[in-house]
């Protein structure tokens, strides 16, 4: 066994390559690296907090000439390692990160993009000192005079090509999307005031250097990360030579990792740090319920996040027990997104109360995200479920569907319920929740104590008469989960509309290690008022029997799991409008 200071980490936080290799345990997903070559300058989009900068750190490791001496110890145990392209260490590595490009004025946006170019070509310069007199470079007077005058260098000194990566290209262009800042988005694109391409500016001039070097072999390759594809679209000439190739099945897994990588992942994480091999099948359903989902193609496997799952991971292995959070707050897209994309509020209140209050799918055609669109097209309003996909809100379930891809953003999707409502958490509602979640955990209290909390301080509180008639399970099935996750997350786990072979069961709490409570399976039944009234439903002394005999297959699918180790408790609940609920034991 390794001493506890020799142990391999978890890489969360860790962008640098060489960091990563020789200090941690880590997904190799380098065999993407022959696929991507075969196109010369790549954009890959994903949504944030997604791992793309560790890739830009690999491919700059790779690619770099003066790191071929390294390639053994960088690469070699990995896929690529142990059969490499005849490309590796053949460039002059040039890497931007337009993260840290600060949005004010139009002219200090342009000022803090200068500063940033000119920072990451003295480090470039610093670099290759040795192949060449760099110092022609601190004449330019701006990005793109900067670029021309390194690729003056490269030609003049017969240097080998640049390796052109930008880390969140569009980084900065996004936060005067959202904030509704038009006039400087289209200036910084080039577009007058209509959105028509007609002007220079210094964003588009500095992309049209790259472009310049492709035609003339100084930019031998380029690769972009991003979360959207507008701002590329609305560079136009700017770099019109740019792939978006985050599509193709052969990339599709470049970024996140698939079922099979995980469960290896984790084997060696809970070998590598001595975890108590009981804890492994709640760690693989956190991960599965929170961070999995996203299928961006219609035909493609399931994804993870890779990023928030270290998260956890690092948690897991720092307690050496199940973390108490499961939701990093960090992955949370500004609901500010939310309403620019709707372009009304009430257009905003009435998009999120389908997803929350009946669940509703998007109907999806998937060639839609392949044609080009810019800023203009993103925000009409049948590209809405587009744009959500794009921000990782919404993802595939078939060919023909979307679909909300995890409990982390149904309980996202929540919150812009609550907030787009204008619901405030009150004090009240705060007391009665922990105070009958800590009854639960910690006592002799029930479920129908957690729902009743529930039911008085968020449904009847909150939730206008109107709203019930359009409402079903799902409303009940999502926000009652959401409630949970805030007030137990340290003592269950919680999957809604969980897949068994008896179909899809509402709710399900599952306890962690070390809490000696059952599991808990609800049903819910949903009756608008006139319907609840016309049944006489509310009041009565024994439940819809198909309802409970649907509970009760659940309950013996689960029981029939190899790795389920729980006894489980069942309750239906017939909720009757705003007017009340039965709650039923079984």
């Amino acid at each position: 066994m390794y001493a506890m200071e020799s142990k391999r980490k978890i890489p969360y936080g860790v962008i640098n390559w060489a960091e990563i290799v020789r200090e941690c345990l880590f997904v190799d997903n380098t065999r993407y690296i022959r696929e991507l070559e075969a196109i010369k300058t790549p954009v890959f989009l994903r949504p944030k907090r997604f791992g793309k900068s560790v890739v830009c750190s690999m491919l700059a490791h790779y690619y770099d000439v003066d790191l071929k001496d390294r390639f053994d110890e960088l690469f070699g145990a990995t896929d690529i390692g142990r059969d490499p392209t005849p490309l590796r260490n053949s460039f002059l590595v040039l890497q931007f990160d337009f993260s840290t490009v600060q949005v004010g004025t139009l002219a200090e946006i342009e000022r803090n993009f200068w500063e940033n170019i000119k920072g990451a070509v003295r480090v470039f310069a610093a670099r290759y000192g040795m192949l060449a007199d760099w110092s022609m470079i601190q004449e330019a007077t701006g990005p793109a005079d900067c670029i021309t005058k390194v690729r003056e260098v490269i030609r003049e000194n017969h240097l080998p090509p640049l390796y052109v990566i930008i880390d969140e290209y569009d980084n900065f262009t996004n936060e005067l999307v959202v904030s509704n800042r038009d006039t400087e988005y289209n200036a910084i694109c080039g577009h007058d005031s209509r959105g028509d391409a007609t002007r220079e500016s210094f964003f588009k001039a500095f992309f049209k250097a790259f472009k310049a070097g492709l035609a003339d072999g100084t930019v031998g390759r380029t690769y972009f990360t991003g979360v959207l594809p507008i701002t590329l679209d609305d560079l136009s000439s700017g770099f019109n030579v740019g792939t978006v190739v985050s599509l193709r099945s052969d990339l599709v897994g470049f970024v996140g990792f698939t079922m099979e990588q995980t469960r290896r992942y984790v084997d060696e994480i809970f070998a590598e740090h001595g975890l108590a091999s009981e804890l492994k099948p709640s760690v693989m359903g956190d991960l599965e319920r929170f961070y999995d989902g996203y299928r961006f193609t219609p035909d493609a496997e399931r994804l993870f996040n890779a990023t928030i799952c270290n998260w956890y991971l690092q948690n897991l292995v720092a307690e050496r027990r199940i973390p108490w959070a499961v939701i990093d707050a960090n992955v949370r897209t500004d609901i500010g997104w939310f309403r620019r994309l709707a372009q009304t509020n009430a257009r905003a209140v009435e998009k999120v109360r389908a997803y929350v209050e009946r669940g509703e799918g998007e109907p999806v055609d998937s060639g839609a995200l392949s044609a080009k669109f810019g800023r203009a097209k993103f925000f009409t309003e049948e590209f809405f479920p587009y744009a959500l996909y794009y921000l990782g809100l919404l993802t595939f379930e078939n060919m023909f569907r979307f679909q909300i891809p995890n409990l982390t953003i149904k309980n996202m999707f929540v919150d812009y319920y609550d907030e787009l409502s204008e619901f405030t958490n009150t004090d009240e509602a705060r007391r009665a929740f922990i105070g009958a979640a800590q009854s639960l955990a910690l006592g002799d209290g029930t479920w129908r104590e957690i729902f009743d909390a529930y039911w008085l301080h968020y449904v009847k509180a909150r939730i206008p008469a109107q709203a019930f008639d359009k409402m079903n399970e799902n409303f009940f099935r999502t926000t009652f989960t959401s409630r949970c996750m805030d007030v137990l997350p340290r003592f269950y786990s919680f999957e809604t509309e969980y897949n068994s072979s008896e179909g899809r069961c509402d709710f399900l709490a599952i306890p962690k290690a070390g809490v000696a409570k059952p599991a808990q399976l609800v049903e819910f039944k949903y009756f608008t008022n006139a319907a609840a009234e016309n049944r006489g439903v509310l009041g009565r002394e024994t439940p819809d029997a198909e309802t409970v005999e649907q509970a009760l297959a659940y309950r013996e699918a689960l029981t029939r799991r190899p790795d389920w180790n729980h006894e489980i408790a069942v309750a239906v609940v017939e909720v009757c409008g705003n007017s009340g609920y039965n709650w039923f034991d079984i």
